[in-house]
């Protein structure tokens, strides 16, 4: 007789999915929570499970599951903080944010971390979609060689963007833009630029020339703006995830349950942001604001790996007089280069023209433990690398219960 798990809020329902033996069989669950099964099912040792805790309607795991499946140390807590450790990898975070620490880079989560009975839970869409594509993108499927690289210069011609004492944004960004398409061509890379003068570019062209590229990736470049006229740090943006709220929205809307094309790209993005990101973090300076999500039309809209970066901020101070010289436009275009190395040898495994700084140990194969194998030895690790800072899915949210039938029943 099939078992029916209905999980109240916050209340823990143990499902086990094993690797061997047959999978479960389900019935009436909507894809994505199909595909969130699936993940727990395939990547798991055998006779390892996942607790599911149901809270605010939406599927958690606690932090110790996430230590136990990437062979890290149990958690290290200090009444709601959390850190979870090995060799040259770490996540760390608090209860009640959604901010997390990923080797050293800030990461603003889909959805608040909870505390309930002694354990830290952390969504399941989080897991699948942030921390699995950071921590093992060498296990990205369907992943493309990676020949071309799309630079987007943001904004053009009569759409100046952000203003600042110094300048406007149009400007800054198409310099960072030729700055980094010489660095990618001199390393062998194929370079298309969606404007390479000062001329405006309707936002959906942008999009369309980017998915006409083949093996490519598109990395959109900004600068900030604030309405206070202050403003400090660097971000990256990737695209929300079916059933996420954008930008540091808390609350779902309609529009977050629309499927775009970016949405076939989920772990790629996540993957290229972590890695143009942190090489931002480790050589501009600036405070790092995060990786965050967002459903910004020229990263929404294609067809290939894509993220938006934005160098800082034209209105603040010191950001402001950074990005006017010469010298900080040029530090961005080499973390493009580095993290599009970084992430080419990562994701695609293949060899980099030019070998790049250690950056991030998230996306170094060597750093991740070798769990193909049930009771493997991890992979040695080199040294911890990458940036160091002192800074600090379900798509319908499992409102259904889920019908899940005992292997072998």
């Amino acid at each position: 007789m099939g078992m029916l798990l209905r999980y109240p809020s916050c209340s823990a329902a143990r499902a086990q999915f094993p690797l061997a033996g047959g999978r479960p069989r389900r019935h009436f669950a909507p894809p994505v929570i199909r595909l969130l099964l699936a993940f727990f099912a395939l990547m798991l040792p055998l006779q390892a499970e996942w607790n599911v805790v149901m809270c605010d309607n939406r599927r958690y795991v606690s932090v110790q599951d996430v230590a136990t499946f990437y062979r890290m140390n149990q958690p290290v807590n200090q009444g709601d903080k959390f850190r979870i450790s090995a060799p040259g990898r770490s996540i760390e975070g608090q209860a009640n944010s959604r901010e997390v620490l990923i080797n050293g880079v800030k990461y603003v989560l889909c959805f608040p971390i909870f505390s309930r009975g002694g354990q830290i839970l952390i969504s399941a869409m989080d897991v699948v979609k942030i921390i699995e594509p950071i921590m093992r993108p060498q296990k990205i499927q369907n992943a493309t060689a990676v020949r071309t690289v799309i630079l987007d210069a943001g904004h053009g011609g009569h759409d100046s963007g952000a203003r600042g004492p110094y300048g406007s944004e149009k400007d800054a960004t198409l310099d960072v833009v030729l700055r980094a398409r010489k660095l990618l061509q001199d390393n062998g890379y194929q370079v298309r630029c969606t404007r390479v003068t000062d001329t405006f570019i309707p936002l959906e062209d942008r999009a369309s020339f980017a998915s006409k590229q083949l093996n490519a990736i598109f990395v959109s470049v900004h600068f900030n703006k604030s309405n206070t006229g202050g403003g400090t740090g660097i971000e990256t943006y990737c695209l929300a995830p079916r059933g996420v709220p954008s930008m540091d929205e808390e609350s779902l809307s309609y529009s977050d349950f629309k499927q775009y094309p970016g949405h076939g790209r989920d772990p790629e993005n996540i993957a290229l942001a972590t890695t143009v990101h942190a090489a931002m973090v480790r050589s501009l300076g600036l405070t790092d604001r995060g990786v965050k999500r967002a459903r910004f039309l020229v990263i929404k809209n294609i067809t290939v790996p894509g993220i938006l970066i934005e160098g800082g901020f034209m209105s603040g101070s010191p950001d402001a007089r950074m990005i006017d010289t010469a010298d900080y436009r040029q530090k961005i275009a080499q973390c493009i280069l580095e993290g599009v190395n970084r992430y080419k040898q990562a994701v695609a495994g293949q060899t980099v023209y030019q070998t790049p700084s250690a950056i991030v140990s998230a996306t170094d194969p060597t750093s991740v433990p070798n769990i193909d194998k049930v009771g493997a030895t991890p992979t040695p690790t080199p040294p911890p690398v990458g940036s160091k800072t002192s800074i600090d899915s379900s798509v319908v949210q499992a409102q259904e219960s889920l019908q899940i039938t005992k292997p072998g029943n």
